[in-house]
């Protein structure tokens, strides 16, 4: 790693000079993160658990599949239980990966893990106090027409949802 010029709860930023494939070297600043996961909740076949949650940097509400970041040396899949209880309340008693992917290969090398709930079991919500989240139950036909027609604005929550939108034939199998 570069040089660290800042750090936060859950990320810090370097700079640091890459060499690159065409033999020039170039220097940039990037977010070293730990990575995070993201979850589809399948109540059933075809009802799912999102949240509406307060984004302060975005300055609205934005509908997003539950999500959160790695802590520690966790791996993704006890994140992934972890953070479905805290923000939907609600324990997963099957959980699958489905795909990785970078959020944002040109600024971070946060690495985040897309995963399949289901058989829940309705607990209770432990959000952080920062946290202003709303659960709701959307349909899967409606998650794939909020998608496509832009009301879904989070990439990671989008991400997902074309997943679902193109695997549906494979749903009953890994639900």
């Amino acid at each position: 790693m570069g040089v660290k010029v800042f750090e936060a709860r859950k990320f810090s930023v370097y700079v640091e000079k890459f060499q690159l494939p065409n033999g020039k070297v170039k220097e940039t600043a990037y977010v070293a993160h730990k990575g995070s996961v993201v979850i589809a909740p399948f109540l059933s076949s075809n009802e799912l658990i999102m949240v509406r949650q307060y984004r302060p940097i975005a300055g609205k509400w934005l509908l997003e599949f539950p999500a959160g970041t790695i802590e520690g040396n966790e791996p993704p899949e006890v994140t992934a239980m972890r953070e479905l209880e805290e923000e939907t309340g609600y324990r997963a008693g099957k959980l699958k990966h489905l795909f990785s992917f970078y959020v944002s290969p040109g600024v971070t090398n946060e690495k985040m893990h897309a995963f399949v709930a289901a058989d829940l079991e309705r607990t209770e919500q432990k959000l952080e106090d920062y946290e202003v989240i709303e659960v709701k139950t959307v349909s899967l036909d409606d998650v794939v027409s909020m998608a496509s027609a832009g009301e879904i604005e989070d990439g990671k929550s989008l991400t997902l949802a074309l997943y679902l939108a193109l695997n549906r034939h494979k749903l009953q199998d890994l639900l």
